[in-house]
């Protein structure tokens, strides 16, 4: 490193030479690829979740090299507070680095080390960029390699950021399960292919949603509990080679204390370092309960069609005004953007799967797309299922005249009638509802065949609802 002026300082490397201001904390390696890699416009910083995960994997570092003696106590010292300091949100701006680099990883690792050294030097006192008395490579990362190290830190941070969506999954289910008590008495006409079919009650319906939602809950924090096993102290290939004797068990001690978790090695290293089947697998999982969710917010919009012309059987939350050009409609915005996040889920699992497959010989150096897609995968199903609770089912209702009116004029009413009327006399019944394009129902009691309380009785037994005067 050389001076250039009192603004900027110039790094150099067997490439040449690279101006730097001179109080920002990255150096050279991320300046090259935040150059090179200049894609997507999301970086780093934009991810605090893996910034925290690599410093959690470089304090760890540091402790267990300090531990076997093998790293100096002072330049330990001033390599934890810095860790610590971005730990508690400090200095994220640095990191600069575009989440699809294509180095396979190496400048994210480097943007890291190079921030966390020049953190160190300032505070032991030296100017960012000194690096003789710290050094990014011989320090920060002593007894590790890129090949370790973020797919460690990654698998922490997608960790730390599943914890929220399986909150935000539990929240939707339990209000799911309040609206299927809250509308346990309720009938409605069950449909199959889009056609009328059997009586049910709105509760069965929300208790079938609220069931799909905590099963997917439940084998997403499967998924996610396998990421809590590691590579780290595998370095390049699995064999270690780099890293201090004992180095393995120390480091993977050490992070486990500095974030709270259960955290395990891999059984194999060779295996951690070459597959990336446990991002795959949570990646799937992600999509299902996207797929779920899709498929509640994809009912609904069913159901609320209308108001006049369609369904017409559940009402929606009225959030906001559906047309710039026709006064007084209302959309189904909360479903749709529910919907929209299910595509866009699928979208980055095809993309995850992918990079799982591609991974050449003794690594996958398509973590950053991995990294990347998971993120927004996460993200998009923890805020859209926070929307869609709150903005959405918790103040959803049914329309009971329209649901009550859509039952009893349906044909699909034969089916109960049987029992009581028998084959013959509910056939003609179907054949006279037809022909008058009456109700069913209302043509039965006409007949004197069945009472009104006698209609009720056979709706409510046909959906498995007790009736009161039984």
């Amino acid at each position: 490193m050389t001076a250039q002026s009192l603004s900027t300082r110039t790094e150099s490397d067997s490439l040449g030479e690279v101006t730097l201001p001179a109080d920002c904390l990255y150096g050279i390696n991320t300046a090259r690829g935040r150059e090179n890699f200049a894609i997507s416009h999301r970086t780093l910083r934009d991810e605090p979740a893996f910034i925290r995960a690599l410093a959690q994997v470089k304090k760890a570092a540091a402790l267990a090299n300090l531990e076997l003696g093998v790293l100096p106590q002072d330049i330990a010292k001033a390599i934890v507070a810095a860790c610590d300091e971005i730990l508690d949100g400090r200095h994220h701006e640095h990191f600069v680095i575009d989440m699809l680099e294509g180095s396979g990883g190496t400048s994210i690792n480097m943007n890291a080390n190079e921030v966390i050294t020049n953190r160190a030097l300032q505070i032991s006192g030296d100017p960012p960029g000194a690096y003789r008395r710290i050094h990014p490579n011989d320090h920060v990362n002593m007894g590790q390699s890129t090949n370790d190290v973020v797919p460690t830190a990654l698998k922490l941070a997608v960790y730390a950021k599943v914890g929220p969506l399986l909150h935000a999954l539990d929240g939707l289910a339990a209000a799911l399960s309040a609206k299927s008590i809250e509308f346990a008495g309720v009938l409605r006409l069950g449909r199959t292919c889009l056609q009328s079919a059997q009586p049910m009650t709105f509760g069965q319906a929300f208790g079938g949603y609220a069931a799909a939602v905590g099963r997917s809950r439940a084998m997403a924090a499967t998924a996610a509990s396998a990421l809590l096993i590691v590579p780290l102290g595998g370095t390049a290939i699995g064999t270690g080679l780099g890293a201090a004797l004992g180095y393995r068990d120390a480091v993977l001690r050490h992070l486990a204390d500095g974030t709270g978790w259960t955290i395990s090695g891999a059984a194999d290293l060779f295996d951690g370092m070459q597959n990336a089947d446990a991002f795959a697998r949570l990646s799937s999982e992600l999509r299902t309960a996207g797929d779920v969710i899709g498929k509640i917010a994809s009912d609904l919009v069913i159901l609320s069609s209308g108001p006049t012309g369609g369904i017409g059987e559940v009402v929606l939350p009225a959030v906001q005004a559906g047309s710039s050009i026709m006064p007084g409609k209302i959309n189904p915005v909360l479903p749709i953007m529910m919907q929209q996040v299910a595509f866009g889920i699928t979208g980055n699992d095809l993309a995850v799967s992918m990079a799982a497959l591609q991974g050449q010989l003794e690594i996958n150096h398509f973590e950053p797309i991995m990294a990347s897609r998971l993120f927004e995968s996460l993200d998009l199903l923890t805020n859209g299922t926070h929307l869609f609770t709150e903005r959405c089912i918790d103040g959803l209702a049914p329309d009971r005249e329209t649901t009550q009116r859509n039952l009893l004029e349906s044909s699909a009413l034969a089916t109960i009638f049987l029992p009581t009327l028998g084959y013959e006399a509910t056939t003609a019944l179907v054949k006279q509802s037809l022909e008058q394009k009456r109700p069913l129902s209302a043509l039965a009691v006409e007949s004197g065949l069945l009472t009104e309380s006698e209609v009720v009785a056979a709706l409510h037994r046909s959906a498995g609802v007790p009736v009161a005067s039984e």
